[in-house]
């Protein structure tokens, strides 16, 4: 009885992991598609350039694509973590105090035989 209401809570805690799994691969794409766009751009305008890069001390046998997908990376991280921090502000879940008491729980205990037994 109490494994079977465990596993049902399991699998309720489980329910639209794959829509969300496929949300965050969409997003992650865009943010690549964003980053490779703002790197072109940077180029292009000589704010950035490869030379600039190659001078930091990068050996120049790196090609230019690993350089271009480095910095992809390092602006798609940095997206990242800005949208974190403001989910962190913004979303309630992010500024709720843990380790406040409630009289309420906001997950279902698996042992507690309240009205189904």
């Amino acid at each position: 009885m109490r494994l079977e209401k465990k596993h049902e809570e399991e699998l309720e805690k489980r329910k639209g992991l794959a829509g969300k799994t496929i949300i965050q691969v969409i997003w992650l794409i865009i943010s690549f598609i964003i980053a490779y766009f703002l790197v072109q751009y940077l180029i292009n305008n000589n704010y950035l350039s490869y030379s600039m890069i190659y001078g930091v001390g990068i050996p120049r046998e790196v090609p230019e694509v690993v350089i271009l997908l480095t910095l992809m990376l390092f602006i798609v991280v940095a997206m990242q973590f800005f949208l974190f921090i403001g989910f962190a502000f913004t979303n309630p879940e992010g500024r709720r105090r843990t380790g406040t008491p409630t009289l309420h729980s906001r997950t279902k205990d698996p042992y507690d035989y309240g009205q189904d037994q």
